[in-house]
């Protein structure tokens, strides 16, 4: 899977979407060429976004994952793929540090006690399968499109849709039977 982080230029442009040089892609090109301030300037511009994501899907080390996925994108800046908006890479080496890490870490939603709202939530997301957790973050929580998400996951946009929906009925189902637990 870091692998695949460390390897974005297999990523190709958005099916149909019409891409405009944001100013990320513009500093993304000047990262490309080795300019280490661009690379400062992405991080610190998208440093909540990863956090948020990264934070969704795990419980703990949020901030770790968060500093792994900048750590990962600044070794292979020069590798950002043309023509795929900076938002979805980033994006898409966030989830696959989250779900690496996911995999490699035992479970720990049983041993933990819930204080918070976010806190409740985060333990119920941490029941939902990861693929259909990184689904529902990137749809419900970032408020990503379809096709967005999809490149992220290096899915389609029906999968997203259907595993998105899926983790709601989850997430659904499990605030329903929190809430008459006595």
């Amino acid at each position: 899977m870091s692998e695949q982080v460390l390897r974005m230029s297999d990523a190709a442009p958005l099916p149909g979407a019409v891409l405009r040089r944001s100013s990320d892609e513009i500093v993304a090109e000047r990262a490309r060429r080795g300019e280490a301030v661009a690379l400062v300037e992405l991080a610190l511009r998208h440093w909540k976004a990863v956090y948020r994501v990264a934070r969704n899907m795990l419980v703990s080390n949020a901030a770790e994952a968060a500093e792994e996925t900048f750590r990962r994108t600044i070794f292979s800046a020069k590798s950002f793929p043309d023509g795929v908006p900076f938002r979805s890479s980033l994006y898409r080496a966030a989830v696959e540090v989250s779900l690496a890490r996911l995999h490699a870490t035992p479970d720990e939603w049983n041993s933990r006690t819930t204080e918070s709202l976010a806190d409740r939530i985060r333990e119920a997301l941490g029941r939902v399968d990861s693929v259909d957790r990184a689904c529902y973050v990137l749809r419900d929580v970032e408020e990503l499109s379809s096709e967005e998400a999809a490149f992220v996951l290096r899915t389609s946009p029906a999968i997203v849709r259907a595993r998105a929906h899926r983790a709601r009925l989850m997430l659904t189902s499990l605030a329903r039977h929190r809430l008459t637990e006595p």
